[in-house]
């Protein structure tokens, strides 16, 4: 990441006018959830702008504070790139006569271009010799392009939700109340919105509200610091990470980390400080406490080393004040309602069992066209039996059931509708409440991870079993009524749901034995069982989109995109095999001898026809080469063989291929005149190409 911080100033009583650009876009708060995103953009979209309108540049950098979106752009050239352009005349054979004196034409064309037929040159295109003249255009200066290139920059900015607020076409996320533009520490005029751009800053809304004149960057640092606004995000994040742990300790435990919650805070202030409050601990589990705190207030709860949770919040606030008591006892009073409301829904929940909400589920629909949430605890409970026999884990089928029929109870309990975010949890906090075993209550908890890209899989067997049986049953559903991702569509959440789907049954463990094209065949037939759709327009889809998840999963990892479509051009019927051999691959990819191998093999392939299907006569290896390149076949086929599933040591095998691949190619002629000969040295190439290909299409590694 470039460094932010201004480039020095030349010293001395005549410095040299430092040619950086200023903008600051001052407005009313900025929603926290797209600042991070904007300031991206804003970055981009600079970066962009000056590359069309050829003013070449520093690299831009951008910050912001929910009252200001910040450009700063170092080195900005003070004059746009010279262009050239080249103006194509008439045919020579139109614009000379034959004793090669200009025509009419040729003439013409000069005077339209306001130069001497002398200046004209002829080039040779397609079409043939044409007369051509070579434009030159002096760049024009900066200060004056940047009139015309700002205000098209930001009206080029896009947000989820924009505001009019006057009579003008502009759009923006909030309000813009005043505009900071210049360029060599020169004004830059124009106006966006309704509003002018001029030297004219804004301190802290309640600590410095006072205007400013700005000088230039540098000067707009400092004079923000002064006036308790720091401008840098990275800067709020690290002071407030700082400050919450310090509090923390000040109450004797930790804050855990949680850089969503402190980014949160980050884009709601100008100037973080953070306070501590205490609030009374009640008999609710300690999850209805944390998310409440969280995510209706932004709090971070404080946790004892033990991982208990201690009555004590952090909150980050706007601004210092001596009033600091009154300000925390205010954030006491509002949290305090807020786990008031949580404890009501939670002791209304426990008036019912869990199992007491399975017959209400028939009345919430899943998706209109796949049924209620009751249809597809059914389809679960079948999913999830399949999934237990075909992994040796029949022991598991009665919680497996059980689970199946009860993870989605929670769903219609207060505390999930009031706070979304935990659900799974809640469900695992009833059930064991209610006296579930253990193997349900975690299955019900687990069955939504991986929820992100990022997030870890379950934990126990039965959550990863419940969980591939979940996303499994989402997907061939909305498949099967067409819900399918497009572009950057996608409200299931399907491409996320088939990754975390893959990465359970890529990891070790039992799942791994279980066909992915066996477990969506038995995903539709639990549909089709309940008269949702036909089974054989849905197969071959669904394990194409769940192919392109396991290339996803692979490129994650770095693993070279021939590697991935050679493991992956057969159909993906058992993952782990699959992406293990793919990750083998990848490391024997990086050895010595794997070129010069791939070499190797791509001239057997070349050489052997297609659909070529002759045997080796033994009696017909007449010499020692020949012997021996089938020896090491024969050898090579029965130790992969017995290798089965461990592609490291199969690669391995393979290379000892080389040896006798190479000297037989060195000695032997392959396609000899005599066709017996031939075509038995075509049954050696075949052979070799067979032991490579048993472990995909060698065709698809890049090479010479």
């Amino acid at each position: 990441m470039p460094s932010k911080r201004a480039p020095s100033r030349t010293s001395g009583p005549k410095r040299e006018t430092v040619r950086d650009l200023l903008l600051e876009i001052g407005t009313e708060e900025i929603p926290s959830n797209v600042m991070a995103v904007t300031l991206h953009q804003l970055a981009r979209l600079a970066e962009q702008c000056f590359e069309e309108a050829g003013i070449p540049s520093g690299r831009p950098q951008t910050y912001g504070t929910p009252r200001r979106l910040i450009l700063y752009v170092p080195n900005l050239s003070p004059r746009q790139n010279a262009k050239s352009e080249r103006i194509i005349g008439p045919p020579k054979k139109i614009a000379f006569d034959p004793h090669g004196k200009p025509t009419p034409a040729a003439c013409g064309f000069a005077k339209s271009q306001g130069v001497d037929v002398a200046r004209l040159s002829v080039i040779t295109t397609e079409k043939g010799e044409y007369l051509a003249f070579e434009k030159k255009e002096a760049g024009r200066q900066t200060g004056l392009l940047l009139k015309e290139v700002l205000p098209d920059m930001i009206a080029r900015l896009s947000f989820p939700r924009a505001m009019r607020w006057t009579n003008q076409s502009c759009a923006f996320v909030r309000p813009i109340r005043w505009m900071v533009a210049l360029y060599a520490d020169k004004v830059v005029p124009f106006t966006y919105a309704g509003v002018k751009t001029g030297a004219t800053s804004y301190g802290h809304r309640l600590m410095a509200p006072a205007p400013f004149t700005v000088l230039n960057f540098t000067s707009y640092q400092e004079e923000m610091r002064r006036r308790f606004v720091l401008i840098d995000p990275d800067e709020r994040f690290n002071l407030i990470q700082e400050e919450i742990r310090r509090q923390a300790k000040r109450c004797g435990g930790i804050v855990e980390e949680d850089d969503r919650l402190i980014w949160e805070a980050v884009h709601t202030v100008e100037y973080p400080v953070a306070i501590c409050g205490a609030y009374q601990l009640s008999g609710i589990p300690k999850e209805v406490i944390i998310a409440p705190m969280k995510e209706h207030q932004g709090y971070f709860p404080v946790i004892a080393p033990s991982g208990a949770l201690l009555p004590y919040f952090i909150a980050i606030t706007n601004h210092q004040t001596k009033a600091v008591k009154t300000i925390i006892r205010g954030n006491e009073r509002v949290l305090g309602a807020r786990l008031s409301d949580a404890r009501f829904y939670f002791e209304q929940d426990r008036k019912k069992r869990l199992a007491d909400l399975t017959g209400a589920l028939k009345g919430v629909t899943f998706q209109e066209k796949l049924g209620s949430l009751s249809e597809k605890g059914d389809r679960l409970v079948r999913l999830v039996a399949f999934l237990a026999r075909s992994s040796d884990c029949e022991r598991l089928i009665p919680d497996l059931e059980r689970a199946a029929r009860l993870c989605k109870c929670d769903l219609l309990t207060g505390v999930v509708r009031e706070f979304p975010s935990l659900q799974g949890t809640i469900g695992e906090i009833y059930a064991r409440l209610d006296g579930e075993s253990t193997v349900v209550s975690d299955a019900i908890k687990e069955h939504y991870a991986p929820r992100t890209s990022g997030d870890m899989p379950p934990k126990t067997l039965a959550g990863q079993i419940l969980s591939v049986a979940d996303k499994c049953d989402t997907i061939v559903g909305c498949f099967g009524v067409g819900l399918t991702p497009s572009g950057s569509e996608d409200p299931y959440a399907l491409r996320r749901q088939g990754l975390g789907l893959i990465q359970m049954m890529a990891a070790d463990g039992p799942l791994a034995k279980v066909s992915l094209a066996d477990l969506i065949a038995n995903a539709i037939d639990a549909y089709t069982a309940q008269g949702k759709f036909p089974r054989e327009t849905i197969h071959s889809h669904v394990m194409e989109f769940l192919r392109q998840r396991a290339i996803s999963f692979l490129q994650a990892q770095e693993i070279r995109y021939d590697v991935i479509d050679a493991v992956l051009s057969s159909e993906l019927t058992y993952p782990k095999n699959r992406i293990d051999c793919a990750r083998a691959l990848s490391q024997f990819s990086k050895m010595p001898l794997f070129e010069p191998m791939m070499t190797a093999f791509r001239r057997a392939m070349r050489i052997l026809p297609k659909d070529f299907q002759g045997s080796i006569d033994f009696t017909l290896l007449t010499g020692a080469s020949e012997t021996r390149l089938h020896e090491a076949i024969k050898a090579s086929r029965e130790k992969i063989g017995q290798a089965g599933l461990d592609f490291q040591q199969g690669f391995s095998l393979l290379a000892t291929l080389y040896e006798p691949l190479n000297q037989f190619f060195n000695e032997v002629m392959v396609m000899d005149p005599n066709p017996k000969l031939r075509e038995n040295r075509l049954a050696l190439m075949k052979q070799v190409c067979e032991l490579f290909n048993s472990y995909g299409d060698f065709s698809k590694i890049s090479g010479g």
